[in-house]
């Protein structure tokens, strides 16, 4: 697809300040990986989901909803309200295991990925 995130660009993400990073390994093998962000919007902090990435041969086995789950706890401890995320409009499989976690479509952004594929805005309440 080509739409994935860079070294370069996981690499600053991972490094700016407030952000949480959480790997999944199984067997001394890393099975996933996501990363969050937050900021303030209207007076409420609002975390925004950066990306989750599962390895191939470990989707279907909960890694994706542990990486998940645990970043909404580790938001909602930073008083985070709700997580937000941006989604290909033609990742339907992500738009399916985000929806099956509580998201709802929000808007749509024109050309986000490359110019060309739209992005679904998608958002999460995070109660406490």
């Amino acid at each position: 697809r080509g739409i994935s995130w860079s070294m370069a660009e996981l690499q600053y993400f991972l490094r700016y300040p407030g952000n949480i990073a959480i790997v999944a390994e199984e067997n001394e093998r890393i099975a996933g990986f996501a990363i969050a962000g937050s900021q303030r919007r209207a007076g409420a902090l609002v975390g925004r989901l950066i990306t989750i990435d599962v390895d191939s041969s470990m989707r279907r086995r909960g890694v994706g909803h542990q990486l998940l789950q645990t970043l909404e706890e580790r938001l909602r401890a930073q008083t985070a309200v709700t997580l937000i995320l941006e989604v290909a409009v033609d990742n339907h499989g992500a738009q399916a295991f985000y929806t099956g976690h509580g998201f709802v479509r929000t808007g749509r952004i024109p050309g986000y990925y490359l110019d060309r594929i739209d992005a679904l805005v998608m958002e999460k309440p995070l109660s406490p």
